[in-house]
């Protein structure tokens, strides 16, 4: 059962925060490499049409990844939109996608493109 206070709480106008974290870490894979990873993988596994984007330097259970966003875009509409994401070991350069990852990269790509106006 979920309660919601929000009745009997009043609501917040700002709220200052200040967070301090301090990560020390080896970062042996580069955000280009991680990408050149990524879009390897999605052309070898998944197929054309799919790329990646910038990716994002993220902190999960001690482990430091590159995310990496994956888009659709196909001649001559462009980019349709996001499609999925991978994430790539920022240590050791490990792609950390499976089978049903990429299938469901595929299976959204195959959403985005049934719902446009091609």
């Amino acid at each position: 059962m979920t309660t919601v206070l929000t009745k009997t709480i009043p609501q917040l106008q700002s709220a200052q925060v200040d967070i301090n974290i301090h990560v020390s870490a080896q970062l042996n894979i580069t955000p280009f490499v991680a990408r050149r990873k990524v879009n390897s993988l999605l052309l070898n596994a998944v197929g054309t049409g799919l790329g990646s984007d910038e990716p994002t330097l993220v902190i999960e259970h001690d482990n430091l990844h590159w995310r990496v966003p994956v888009f659709l875009a196909l001649p001559p509409h462009g980019r349709l939109g996001q499609v999925g994401q991978i994430d790539v070991d920022a240590q050791t350069g490990e792609v950390l996608a499976d089978a049903q990852l990429l299938q469901e990269i595929a299976n959204h790509a195959e959403r985005l493109v049934a719902g446009s106006s091609l």
